[in-house]
């Protein structure tokens, strides 16, 4: 799974997150912030990059660890290379 960077967002994208988590995107790793529909928010929008067709059901059933894996600093995965 490719590595989430938030300066590359869009603002659809910004806009697509804030509108699934319900928070602003500056809150996000707010520790008050819903982890569960913050992760997924992210895990979408990465992922629809790849498949256009992935969903938020698809995104719902990603593992919590593979969510925070995704927002962890560090390289890409070469695959998406």
């Amino acid at each position: 799974m490719a590595k989430f960077d938030f300066e590359s967002l869009t603002i659809e994208e910004v806009e697509t997150i804030e509108m699934i988590s319900g928070s602003p995107i500056d809150a996000l790793m707010d520790d008050t912030a819903l982890k569960g529909k913050s992760l997924k928010a992210v895990v979408f929008v990465v992922k629809k990059r790849e498949d256009e067709k992935y969903t938020i059901a698809d995104a719902g059933k990603v593992s919590f660890k593979e969510a925070m894996e995704l927002l962890q600093p560090g390289e890409a995965d070469p695959k998406e290379n």
